[in-house]
């Protein structure tokens, strides 16, 4: 073994085919452990076959994809070429095909299509690897990510190779070539494909699609005969990835997936259905009737409630809204009215007085009466007398009709108040201003009380219709229940059983119905056990009394005679 190829020092033989050796390397220079794939000797003398490693490197060096095996750097020591590639820390897809055994339909979907895409990534750049197979298939250990490897006997396309395609057509693994492979024809991508569909059938079903006591067989299978159908052989594969791999394996190239992207894209679709299938199967896990009717009903009955809710609550605040806006309006022209005379003949005195009587009664938030050049002249707060009125912060205007202006201000409480202005007019004449506030507490008390109510309502109302489907559903399943147990007495032979309760219902119906069923099984197999004990009898009268009638008579012949 070598202990030193180039810079890089030999660690182990970690592999090794009919072409070539492979070894664990490290490379000082970048502190990186690689792997290094030699030519052996007796292939060194062949020209073609030099030729052929040495096109590996140039092929998988020319592009870097996460599903191919990564070339680094190629050299030659001792005469023997080498390549340096990717060190991979798992092993070949071959490893895990156990025959007769499939592998699981997502993991085939999965290997399927990370080839798909690294083949398409591969035919782009004008490389055909010709020798796709299991063993050049690398699983990344503690992963589902693959890893084509090996191209050692990859063709380039190039106008000029036309020789060196005929050379080495029939290189490669036969149970995994094409047919056009086998036949020394010109190959492209499509040949990589077959050799994939080749290993998908493998995996779906754990047997090849062909093979042979010899290599006549095998090739001729391979041109000539269709593989046996994968629903044979595995009735658990989807019809839509059956009908991809016997794409894939069509004897003509131009009947199958003309690239790997297009088989990616159909392989990409199977993998959906089959998630979309596993959640629809979670989905439909097993409940009780008793518990989905009840949990049906009360989900449908609390969404219902909810929307109504809803509903009501906005009309309500709507209705509270408007009553509130006409009793303030109402309120604060009254006031505009009787404040008229005292205002025109500037009696502040009465004005205040009337006002504090009113404050007393606790009717609303505030109350100010303005003359017409804006001074508060009467208020509920002694502190504003004779003061320019300022007006609040507005939030909200809820009716303006020219007469009276209802708007919601906020005031240092925090509370929401409705805030009314009307003129004082005299005569036509506008001589002052009502600014009256009323508190919104009363009615976002009633807003809430209701709102509590009808949640109320609601829950009880669900509770109801839950508890009663969930009762409903419980007397359906006691019949039901009742029904699977006379079946599976049938079932075991029983044909006695029969279904005594009586049911004015549907389900009655079914009762009787079964009844009939037992009654006409029961004499059906009576039928059939009496044809038994009559057939039976038959023979064993035909022996016993044909001895007997052959003894009685022949005894009293012979002595009847001999005593006359």
């Amino acid at each position: 073994m070598f202990e030193q190829i180039g810079r890089y020092e030999i660690l182990e033989l970690i592999g090794e085919g009919s072409m070539a050796e492979v070894y664990k390397a490290y490379d000082p220079e970048i502190d990186r452990t690689l792997a290094l794939k030699i030519l052996k000797q007796e292939w060194c003398l062949d020209e073609e076959y030099v030729g052929r490693f040495i096109r590996e490197a140039k092929a998988a060096g020319a592009f870097s994809h996460p599903n191919i095996v990564t070339v680094y750097d190629i050299g030659k020591v001792e005469n023997r070429p080498y390549i340096i590639i990717e060190l991979i820390n798992g092993a070949p897809l071959g490893d895990s095909m156990i025959p007769g055994k499939p592998l699981p339909l997502k993991q085939v979907l999965s290997i399927g299509i990370q080839m798909a895409d690294a083949l398409d990534f591969a035919h782009r750049h004008g490389v055909v690897h010709r020798d796709v197979k299991p063993a050049n298939i690398l699983v990344l250990a503690n992963s589902e990510t693959i890893k084509i490897a090996d191209f050692g006997i990859a063709h380039m396309d190039d106008p000029n190779s036309a020789q060196q395609t005929q050379v080495g057509a029939v290189l490669g693994t036969p149970q995994y070539m094409s047919p056009e492979q086998v036949m020394g024809q010109k190959v492209d991508g499509r040949s990589d494909l077959f050799s994939l569909g080749v290993i998908l059938y493998q995996l779906c079903t754990g047997q090849r699609p062909f093979d042979g006591d010899t290599m006549a067989t095998l090739l001729y299978k391979i041109t000539k005969e269709d593989p046996p159908p994968i629903a044979q052989l595995d009735a658990g594969t989807p019809a839509g990835l059956q009908h991809i791999v016997g794409k894939l394996l069509a004897k003509a190239p131009e009947r199958r997936f003309q690239s790997g992207e297009e088989l990616a894209k159909a392989l990409r679709h199977e993998l959906k259905a089959l998630q979309e299938l596993s959640q629809d199967a979670d989905k439909q896990r097993y409940i009780p009737i008793r518990v989905r009717s009840a949990l049906l009903m009360g989900t449908l009955v609390a969404l219902t409630m909810a929307v109504s809710v809803f509903f009501i609550e906005d009309k309500q605040n709507e209705a509270l809204t408007r009553f509130a806006i006409d009793s303030g309006a109402s309120l604060a022209k009254f006031i505009a009215t009787e404040t008229a005379v005292p205002v025109l003949s500037q009696d502040w005195v009465s004005i205040e007085i009337d006002i504090q009587e009113a404050s007393q009664r606790q009717t609303f938030e505030y109350l100010f009466v303005l003359d017409h050049q804006g001074i508060v002249r009467g208020a509920s707060d002694d502190a504003l007398l004779g003061k320019t009125y300022s007006e609040p912060e507005i939030k909200e205007t809820l009716f303006d009709d020219g007469s009276v202006r209802a708007v919601v201000v906020g005031q240092s409480g925090g509370a929401a108040v409705l805030d009314f202005d009307t003129p004082i007019v005299f005569q036509g004449k506008e001589v002052g201003r009502i600014r009256l506030g009323l508190l919104q507490t009363s009615l976002q008390e009633v807003v809430d009380i209701t709102r509590i109510l009808l949640i109320a309502l609601s829950a009880v109302t669900v509770l109801a219709v839950g508890i009663g489907s969930y009762v409903l559903a419980r007397l359906l399943s006691r019949p039901i229940k009742a029904l699977r147990t006379a079946l599976n007495e049938i079932r075991d032979g029983n044909m006695d059983c029969r279904i005594s309760e009586e049911r004015h219902d549907e389900l009655g119906e079914v009762f009787a119905e079964f009844n009939k069923m037992a009654a006409s099984l029961e004499a059906r197999n009576n039928s059939d056990l009496m044809e038994t004990d009559v057939s039976e009898p038959k023979t064993t009268d035909v022996g016993e009394p044909a001895a007997t009638d052959v003894s009685e008579p022949a005894a009293t012949d012979a002595s009847e005679p001999t005593t006359t």
